[in-house]
C-alpha cells in the first residue's frame, strides 16, 4: 500500500517508533526488504539515491523513470503501508523528474551549496511538490563519512538549531534530516550520537526528525535516539554488506568448475547466489525492523 512519508513519520513521532528507509541498489534489494516489512508486518520506506541513480562515474546511464515506476508499483502491491523516497539527489532537475516518475518523497541535498540557496532551491522544491502530493526532506548540518578502504572520515558539522529552525519555517519541508554525531558509510566502529543537541531539536523543530547513517549506531544509542525523537532511520551500507558477504560465502564454498550457471544465477532457489543474496538483505532489514520498534505496526495505517 502506497502511502505518504510524512503521515507514517508523524505517527511514529508521536508514538515512539522509527520507520526505516532502507536504500536499495537493485530489484532484489528492493524485493528483500519489502519482505522483511511484510514478514515483521511493519510499514517502511524504500527507494534508490539520487547520487546512486544520477553518479557520472557510472558505466552505464540510468532511467530514473524506470526505478520510480517500479519502486511506487512494487509499494502499492505491498501488503503494508510503504512510502517511496529519491533520497539525496544534488540536483534539481533529477528532483523534478523523480517527482514524475513515481516518488511520493524527495530529498535534494547539495554539499558544499551556500545555504541560502539550499533554502531558495528547497522551498521551489517544496511548492511543486506539495502541489503533486509529493513530502518533501532536507538536510541541515554534515555529516562525517567514513572511508573504509583508508580507515579515515570526512569532516562534518553538527546542526545548528537556530539554522534549523528557519529552514523548516521557510521552506515547508515535511521531515529534518539531522547531524547530530552520525556518520555516513560507517561500518567497523559506532557513532557517538549527542543526546543534548537531539534534545533541543526535538524540542524547537515542528517536523518529524531523521537519521542518516543507521548503519554506525549501535542497538543501544538507536533505541535511545528513537525514544528522544527520532522518526526515520536511513540504512543502506549494512544491507550491500550483507549482500556482499551472503554471495562471497556461497562462491567460496562450491568449485566454480562445477557450479551449474542456470541454477546458480536466477534460478530463484537454495542454490541461487543471488536468493542467497538476498535472503542475506531480508534478515538484515528484519533486524533494523526490529531495533527501530516499527515491527506489528503496519495494522494501524
Amino acid at each position: 500500500m502506497l502511502i505518504s512519508m510524512k503521515k507514517l513519520l508523524l505517527h511514529a513521532q508521536k508514538n515512539r517508533f522509527a520507520v526505516g528507509y532502507f536504500e536499495a541498489f537493485n530489484m532484489d534489494c528492493m524485493e528483500a526488504v519489502l519482505n522483511a516489512a511484510e514478514k515483521t508486518d511493519s510499514p517502511v520506506i524504500i527507494g534508490f539515491g539520487g547520487q546512486f541513480i544520477g553518479s557520472p562515474k557510472r558505466n552505464y546511464k540510468e532511467d530514473i523513470y524506470l526505478y520510480g515506476k517500479l519502486a511506487k508499483e512494487a509499494a502499492k502491491r505491498s501488503k503494508v503501508p510503504v512510502a517511496v523516497i529519491l533520497n539525496e539527489a544534488n540536483e534539481e532537475e533529477m528532483i523534478y523528474q523523480g517527482m514524475n516518475a513515481g516518488f511520493n518523497t524527495v530529498m535534494y541535498q547539495k554539499e558544499g551549496e551556500a545555504f541560502e540557496d539550499t533554502v531558495r532551491i528547497t522551498k521551489e522544491i517544496c511548492r511543486a511538490a506539495h502541489f503533486m502530493g509529493i513530502d518533501v526532506e532536507s538536510e541541515v548540518g554534515e555529516l562525517s563519512c567514513a572511508d573504509i578502504s583508508t580507515g579515515t572520515q570526512s569532516p562534518g558539522h553538527d546542526t545548528d538549531v537556530e539554522q534549523a529552525k528557519y529552514f523548516v519555517e521557510e521552506t515547508g519541508i515535511d521531515a529534518l534530516a539531522v547531524a547530530i554525531g552520525n556518520i555516513h558509510l560507517l561500518e567497523d566502529a559506532k557513532a557517538q550520537l549527542n543526546y543534548g543537541l537531539l534534545e533541543t531539536l526535538r524540542k524547537e523543530i515542528p517536523v518529524p526528525l531523521v537519521l542518516h547513517g543507521g548503519t554506525g549506531v549501535s542497538a543501544e544509542d538507536m533505541k535511545k535516539a528513537i525514544h528522544m525523537g527520532i522518526s526515520k532511520v536511513n540504512v543502506g551500507t549494512v544491507l550491500k554488506r550483507a549482500y556482499i558477504d551472503a554471495v562471497s560465502g556461497f562462491i567460496a564454498s562450491r568449485e566454480l568448475e562445477k557450479i551449474d550457471p542456470h541454477i546458480t544465477m536466477g534460478w530463484g532457489g537454495q542454490d541461487d547466489m543471488l536468493s542467497v543474496g538476498r535472503d542475506a538483505v531480508t534478515q538484515k532489514a528484519v533486524e533494523f525492523i526490529d531495533m527501530f520498534g516499527s515491527a506489528g505496526k503496519a495494522g494501524i495505517f
